[in-house]
């Protein structure tokens, strides 16, 4: 039995994307975006359950303010870069090999025909 469906709006670019790899991997559009979703939440699970717990103990000890400035802050990434570690990792010749061993392998995709763009 196959389970209910409903429409969803994408970005065309991204039904695109996902139409392409369907048709290389020979899957429906959909059961891809369904076990991508999958996967999203199963990485994803520990990070859901904390926000909750924070939430709920916001809800029962916090101020509102609090519960609001959290809701809205959860999820915005903060990145910071070593400048001196990034040059250090850049410089290293290990990573200059794997860097110019991807590069290789993607001219080389390209010029047989086998690389998907997305």
């Amino acid at each position: 039995m196959n389970a209910p469906t409903t429409a969803i709006r994408v970005p065309v670019s991204v039904h695109r994307q996902v139409t392409r790899v369907s048709e290389l991997v020979r899957q429906k559009p959909s059961d891809l975006l369904a076990a991508a979703w999958s996967e999203y939440v199963e990485r994803h699970r520990a990070e859901f359950a904390s926000d909750l717990s924070q939430a709920a103990e916001l809800v029962r000890s916090g101020s509102f303010d609090d519960l609001v400035d959290f809701a809205q802050d959860a999820h915005h990434a903060v990145v910071s870069v070593d400048v001196d570690a990034l040059i250090a990792a850049w410089d290293d010749p290990e990573v200059r090999a794997v860097l110019d061993t991807a590069r290789s392998a993607v001219q080389k995709s390209r010029a047989e025909g086998r690389r998907i763009e997305l």
